[in-house]
């Protein structure tokens, strides 16, 4: 009777401590984020603060190189207007660089950079940097000519590299700096 009593305390005993959840002990739950199961990206710029006219040098390195996976670096302005992205390659060490030319898309302000090697949100790298006074824009509101930043949004968004809402952010941005006019 005894070892009926001990053995039924053990057999409950193990099913309160398996219900209490795995993870009490160490198992289960997704793995951790780390660099041995995640792609990271890291990226810098060859100097923090720029005018116009000057040329932005981003470089870095990804963790881990895979031929399969690409590397796109997209830069934002304060309101979150898409201004450029671009597939950058990286070579078979993990390491890439890329220029941007700073002319008329861009203006004073900071600048947020996005960086992502392949799909997954965890493989996003942020960073940022400013346009200080001194830089002046070569397209006034009479030029006829297309900036050719409108013609990439344009592409891009034909062939479905950028969405909906990035291309109308373009077009909004033209019509805040007077560049387009709507009329009824």
């Amino acid at each position: 009777m005894t070892f009926n009593k001990f053995f039924i305390i053990a057999m409950i005993s193990l099913f309160i401590i398996s219900a209490a959840g795995q993870s009490a002990f160490g198992y289960g739950g997704p793995p951790e984020n780390n660099s041995s199961n995640n792609y990271t990206v890291e990226i810098s710029t060859n100097q923090e603060s720029y005018t116009n006219g000057e040329s932005v040098l981003f470089t870095g390195s990804v963790n881990k190189y895979d031929e399969d996976r690409s590397l796109r670096i997209s830069v934002f302005d304060s309101s979150k207007n898409l201004i450029i992205t671009k597939k950058t390659p990286v070579d078979t060490y993990g390491e890439f660089s890329y220029t941007v030319e700073l002319n008329e898309k861009f203006s004073d302000g900071k600048y947020i950079v996005k960086s992502q090697y392949g799909n997954s949100k965890s493989t996003v790298n942020i960073s940022s940097f400013v346009i200080t006074a001194g830089n002046s824009s070569t397209m006034t509101p009479d030029t006829s000519e297309i900036p050719v930043w409108i013609k990439n949004n344009a592409g891009w968004w034909a062939d479905g590299s950028i969405d909906d809402s990035s291309f109308v952010q373009g077009i909004q941005f033209l019509v805040q700096e007077g560049f387009m006019r709507i009329t009824n």
